[in-house]
């Protein structure tokens, strides 16, 4: 069967959840910030039309932000985390085949659904998508992912698509190719991007008439695979059940320098213990724990970035075990006397837990490792059905309230409308009279 793809990318992600539950942001203007209210992560198309650049820093935005009284957000990750949730559950009611690429992003299999007109099948996503969800989106659809993926542009950009766009035959695949840009290639990186500019090839069509070993030569199997592809052959399979991760990481850059060893060592528990969570999440054990902490690199007379690591006795995701080893490596990095801005840990050595070797030196335990299980269980639970951090290690500190205005800034942050009770929308009927 010939095998079709469709790309289902969500419009300004970000901004788009913000729209949701506040209609009066459409239409306007609208940005949305970086942890710390950094930087600009996110835009309406009502922004990029004043030219606000991805990635400008908020200091230097706020003119512009004044002049055009655009609207400003700090990232709502529960809130955008849940919708994304919303949108892939909905997604799956359109294909049993579907690849959940990226939080706004998503690869349908439609291999066999051709005789229902895959434009038309891309439009009646679109709509139930945004009917069901609020959330607007834009479907390419083609013979390969990497083709969905220049289609999904085409939709995304063209008022004629009007969201949705089928690359069909060899003359509209060549008419899009010449429009693309080499750089625009999903699969081409900057460097690559930068040598075949350097050989006269600007377009994907040029890079889609460049010959075959030629292309492998220079850029291997990887480079020849994205060749295929744009020429219509299949390399690159949905992927299912995505691939295991190498690494865990949580770090957080703070609002304020922290100072004490205790605040600092309270941090780093935290992070341990929130990558602990992740790994049970995946079924996954890590056998080391890195703990690096950093000071402001824009000060070089006092710059210090300090890395150490720790070993359990064996691969692990208790909680317990995990900060154990985190605070042990956090013994080695720390240094009185600097104002740090940023730490964090990362999970290696990871594997599935069930693929845990035994060791000759500790032998396995199955009772106590059965004990283990169930207590994190219940701590997942508990946190899950209460709130995030309603039960934690003592070792990460008991003022959690006054420690989260030491991790971020978030000064626009607007309420986690769909996972958090104190924050619903409550709406008022007025007594009649």
């Amino acid at each position: 069967m010939k095998q079709t793809f469709a790309l289902v990318d969500c419009n300004n992600f970000f901004v788009s959840c913000e729209r949701v539950f506040n209609p009066r942001l459409e239409g306007c203007p609208v940005i949305v910030l970086s942890n710390n209210d950094g930087c600009i992560i996110a835009r309406s198309n009502e922004a990029k039309a004043l030219s606000i650049p991805m990635g400008m820093p908020l200091f230097k935005a706020r003119s512009l932000i004044r002049h055009y009284g655009i609207e400003v957000y700090s990232s709502n990750y529960p809130l955008y985390g849940d919708m994304s949730a919303r949108v892939m559950n909905a997604l799956g009611s359109f294909t049993p085949n579907m690849e959940i690429y990226s939080i706004d992003e998503a690869f349908l299999g439609l291999a066999g659904f051709e005789h229902r007109g895959l434009n038309d099948y891309g439009h009646d996503i679109r709509k139930a998508i945004k009917k069901w969800t609020g959330i607007p989106v834009s479907v390419g659809i083609a013979e390969t992912k990497t083709l969905a993926k220049i289609a999904g542009h085409v939709a995304k950009k063209s008022v004629e698509a009007d969201g949705s766009f089928t690359i069909t035959d060899e003359a509209t695949r060549r008419d899009i190719l010449a429009q693309t840009l080499i750089r625009d290639i999903w699969g081409i990186g900057s460097r690559w991007a930068r040598m075949l500019n350097s050989q006269g090839i600007e377009t994907a069509l040029d890079f889609h008439d460049t010959p075959e070993h030629w292309v492998r030569k220079h850029m291997g199997v990887t480079g020849a695979r994205t060749l295929l592809e744009l020429k219509g052959q299949p390399c690159l399979d949905l992927e299912s059940h995505p691939p295991d991760k190498k690494t865990i990481r949580v770090s957080r850059s703070f609002a304020k320098p922290v100072t004490t060893r205790q605040a600092l060592r309270e941090s780093v528990a935290a992070f341990a213990a929130r990558a602990a969570e992740k790994m049970r999440r995946s079924s996954l054990v890590c056998s080391i724990v890195n703990v690096f902490v950093v000071t402001n690199h824009f000060d070089p007379q006092t710059y210090y970035r300090g890395s150490a690591s720790s070993h359990p006795p064996i691969p692990t995701n208790h909680t317990p075990d995990i900060t154990r080893a985190a605070l042990i490596a956090f013994e080695s990095v720390w240094r009185p006397g600097l104002q740090f801005k940023g730490a964090g840990v990362m999970m290696l050595g990871l594997i599935r837990a069930e693929n845990i070797q035994g060791q000759l030196f500790f032998p396995p335990d199955t009772l106590a490792d059965a004990r283990k299980e169930r207590l994190m269980a219940a701590f997942d639970k508990i946190n899950t059905s209460a709130g995030s951090n309603a039960l934690r290690m003592a070792s990460v500190g008991v003022n959690e309230r006054a420690k989260s205005g030491v991790y971020t800034v978030q000064k626009h942050h607007s309420p986690r409308y769909t996972t958090c009770w104190s924050e619903l929308p409550i709406v008022r009927a007025e007594a009649s009279i």
